[in-house]
C-alpha cells in the first residue's frame, strides 16, 4: 500500500505526488469536505485526516502527564519554574507526536509511506516506523527560510505585525530597545497591572478596568500589537521595554543551562523526549529560558518601580503574559487570571496560578472544571460589565429585513486550516443564500487576516454573480454590522459569543473545526451557537433560524459581570494575608 502524506502547505492537486497512485492519502492539515471529495474522487482511493486520529482530551492529559515529568526542577532565585513557563511552548509537537505514534500503527509492514515535504512530519515518522519515510524534495522557491517564502509571508501581514515579527526574532528581550528606552515616571496612584501581547488581550482588561472605574489600571504591552489607543482614564498604557534591564546574566544563565542539561538526562529517558531529543526540538529551550529572563526582569522593574497592588492576566497561556502572574503570586500580591475568548483549552494541560480565575459566564466555568479538570473552587464568574454600545444594541429594535449575512473567517492557517478549501465549503452556498433572500453576504476578517490576500482568495472561489452579492470587510466589527445581521456564520470564532448575548443567531460549521478542544460542542451545549454538519445544510439556514430562535438565558450562560466591589475584596483579602504572613 502507497500513502501519502500532505503538508498543510501542499496541495494533493499540485506537485509531483500529483502524477502518481496512491491508496490513501492522510491530510496532515485541514481542509475542506468538498476537497476531500474531490482528492478521493480523483485519486480513487480514502481522503482522511491525521486529526481524524485524536483521542479527545486523553491526548491533552497525555501531554499534561509528560510535562509533569520536568516541573520543579528549573526554580530561579524567585520561585519561578522555567520548565513550566516555557515548556507550554512545546505542547504542538508533543501532540503531533502521539498523533503520528497512532498512524504509525496503522502502517503495515511493506507499506509505502512518503510525505510531501521536509518538516516535522517527516522527522517524526523517520523515527517511528521501521520500514522508512520517502520524502518529496521541496520545490524551488518555497523551501522555508527562502527570499520566496518570506515574499508570500509579508503578503499575509500588514506593517505593524511585520515589526512585531522582526522585534520577537532578534530583541525578544528588550536588550536592544532597553538601551533607548526612556524611563516613565512611576504611577502617582496604587494600580492593577494588565499585562498584554495582543489587542484582544488589551481590550479584555480595559473592559475590566471599566467595570472597576474606582481603581486604576496600567497596561503593559510586549509588543506593538498589543496597544491600545485612547484607553479610558483610569488606564495607562506603556510599553514593557521601557522596564527593560541591560545586565550581565551569564552566571545565571550558566547554572541554569547546567540543571537543565541534568534535567534533559531524565528526560530523555522517556520514548516522546528522546525522539524530540534526537531531532533536536529541545535544542532551543537554554536559548527560551535566556529570553525568559530577561523578560522576568523587566516585569520585575515593574513590580518595583511601579505601586502594583495586583496582576490581572487575560493571557496566562503567553509565556511572556504569564511571568507577571507568577511573580505577583510569589510577592503575595492580588493574581486573577482570566482569558480574552470564550474558552481555553489549555487549562487541560497548563497549572491554574492566580488566586482566581474569572470566567464570564456558566459555559466557561462549566468548560474549565467539566473538561479541563481546574478545581471548582479555583474558578468565579466574573466577567466585565457589557460595553454601552452592546446594551443599546440589545434594547434597540433591530429592523424586520435584515440585510447582512455575516460569515467571520479565521486566521486557520496557524492551526494547519487550508482557508481556501474552508471557504470554497462556505462561501458559494451562503452566496447563493444571500442571492435567493436579497441580502448581502459580508466576509468579516479577523484582525490577523491581510485584507488583499483574503479578497483574491474570495475572487478565486465565487463567481461573478456570487461576487456581486459579496463583501469583504476588515476592521473593528462595528455595531453597525450586528444591528443589520440576519445572521451569523463561523466555524469556531469568539465572535460566536458575541452575536449570542446581542441576540444574533450564528452558525458553526462543526465539520471544519481545527481546534482540538471542543469550543463547538461546548458553544452548542449552551446554546451560543447552532450546529452544521456539512455544506449542504446551509442552503437550509432560512428553516433552521424559525425552529431555533435563540434562548432568554443564553446571556447567563455566556456572561454575567462581576460585582461593583469584587476587585476591591480581593485586593483587601491580598493585604491582609500578606500581612498576616509577616
Amino acid at each position: 500500500m502507497k500513502v501519502l502524506l500532505i503538508d498543510p502547505q501542499d496541495n494533493p492537486d499540485e506537485g509531483p505526488w500529483a502524477a502518481q497512485r496512491w491508496d490513501r492519502i492522510v491530510d496532515v492539515g485541514m481542509g475542506g469536505q468538498n476537497s476531500y471529495e474531490r482528492w478521493s474522487h480523483r485519486f480513487q482511493c480514502p481522503v482522511t485526516t491525521l486529526s481524524s486520529l485524536r483521542c479527545g482530551f486523553d491526548d491533552f492529559r497525555q501531554v499534561r502527564r509528560l510535562l509533569d515529568l520536568g516541573w520543579g526542577q528549573l526554580i530561579d532565585e524567585h520561585g519561578l519554574d522555567w520548565w513550566e513557563i516555557m515548556s507550554l511552548l512545546l505542547h504542538g509537537e508533543l501532540e503531533t507526536l502521539i498523533l503520528l505514534q497512532r498512524f504509525a500503527q496503522t502502517v503495515g509492514r511493506g507499506d509505502e509511506v512518503h510525505v510531501s515535504r521536509p518538516g516535522l512530519h517527516a522527522n517524526l515518522l523517520r523515527s517511528l516506523l521501521a520500514t522508512g519515510v520517502n520524502i518529496f524534495p521541496v520545490r524551488r522557491g518555497s523551501q522555508k527560510g527562502g527570499l520566496a517564502h518570506y515574499l508570500r509571508v509579508s503578503r499575509k501581514l500588514s506593517t505593524p505585525q511585520i515589526i512585531d515579527v522582526f522585534w520577537d526574532k532578534y530583541d525578544a528581550g528588550y536588550q536592544l530597545r532597553g538601551r533607548f528606552a526612556r524611563r516613565r515616571q512611576s504611577s502617582p496612584q496604587a494600580v492593577v497591572l494588565l499585562p498584554s501581547a495582543y489587542v484582544n488581550v488589551s481590550r479584555t482588561g480595559i473592559a475590566y478596568a471599566n467595570t472597576f472605574p474606582e481603581e486604576n489600571f496600567l497596561l503593559v504591552t510586549t509588543r506593538r500589537s498589543g496597544w491600545v489607543q485612547d484607553p479610558p482614564r483610569n488606564v495607562t498604557a506603556t510599553w514593557l521595554s521601557v522596564y527593560a534591564s541591560v545586565c550581565d546574566r551569564s552566571a545565571e544563565n550558566a547554572n541554569m543551562e547546567s540543571r537543565w542539561r541534568s534535567l534533559l538526562k531524565e528526560l530523555l529517558r522517556t520514548t516522546e523526549f528522546e525522539i524530540l531529543g534526537r531531532l533536536g526540538h529541545l535544542e532551543n529551550f537554554p536559548r527560551w529560558i535566556q529570553r525568559g529572563f530577561e523578560v522576568r526582569d523587566a516585569w520585575r522593574n515593574v513590580l518595583d518601580t511601579e505601586p502594583v497592588q495586583a496582576v490581572l492576566c487575560a493571557d496566562d497561556s503567553n509565556p511572556y503574559t504569564r511571568i507577571p502572574l507568577l511573580l505577583a503570586q510569589a510577592r503575595g500580591l492580588a493574581s486573577i487570571a482570566s482569558h480574552h475568548g470564550a474558552l481555553d483549552g489549555r487549562y487541560v494541560f497548563k497549572r491554574s496560578y492566580g488566586d482566581v480565575i474569572w470566567a464570564k459566564g456558566k459555559m466557561e466555568e462549566d468548560y474549565l472544571v467539566r473538561k479541563c479538570g481546574v478545581p471548582q473552587e479555583r474558578v468565579e464568574i466574573a466577567a466585565p460589565a457589557l460595553p454601552a454600545d452592546w446594551t443599546a444594541s440589545e434594547n434597540s429594535e433591530r429592523p424586520d429585513f435584515r440585510p447582512y449575512l455575516l460569515f467571520f473567517s479565521e486566521a486557520c492557517e496557524v492551526s494547519g486550516g487550508r482557508q481556501e478549501e474552508f471557504y470554497r465549503d462556505i462561501l458559494p452556498q451562503l452566496a447563493d443564500l444571500a442571492m435567493d433572500t436579497g441580502r448581502e453576504l459580508i466576509v468579516k476578517l479577523h484582525p490577523a487576516e491581510s485584507h488583499r490576500e483574503r479578497a483574491s482568495m474570495v475572487a478565486r472561489i465565487l463567481s461573478a454573480k456570487q461576487k456581486s452579492v459579496t463583501r469583504v470587510v476588515s476592521g473593528p466589527l462595528t455595531e453597525d454590522l450586528l444591528a443589520q445581521a440576519w445572521f451569523g456564520i463561523t466555524i469556531l470564532s469568539t465572535v460566536a459569543f458575541e452575536c449570542a448575548l446581542r441576540g444574533i443567531p450564528c452558525f458553526l460549521c462543526r465539520w471544519l473545526e481545527f481546534w482540538p478542544y471542543g469550543y463547538v460542542e461546548q458553544f452548542i451545549r449552551f446554546g451560543v451557537g447552532i450546529g452544521l454538519n456539512d455544506p449542504g445544510e446551509i442552503q437550509r439556514i432560512p428553516e433552521y433560524l424559525q425552529a431555533n430562535p435563540v434562548s432568554a438565558d443564553v446571556r447567563e450562560n455566556c456572561w454575567k459581570p462581576a460585582s461593583q466591589g469584587r476587585l476591591r475584596e480581593l485586593l483587601t483579602a491580598s493585604r491582609k494575608a500578606y500581612t498576616a504572613v509577616r
